[in-house]
């Protein structure tokens, strides 16, 4: 995951992820999603994306 950020009420959080290779020069893919579509299954911050989906449906 690169990046996250707020994209209003709209779309909520997102995240940039980018799939590729980290040699200088080579091709990657960006991918922008909300972060609701993330799974974080134990890890400690699955309760805080939890509490916020409940706060946006």
């Amino acid at each position: 995951m690169a990046n996250v950020f707020d994209a209003g009420n709209a779309f909520g959080l997102m995240r940039q992820v980018e799939v590729g290779s980290d040699e200088v020069g080579a091709d990657t893919a960006l991918f922008v999603a909300p972060i609701a579509e993330l799974a974080f299954g134990r890890y400690p911050i699955a309760r805080e994306i939890a509490d916020y989906h409940r706060s946006r449906a």
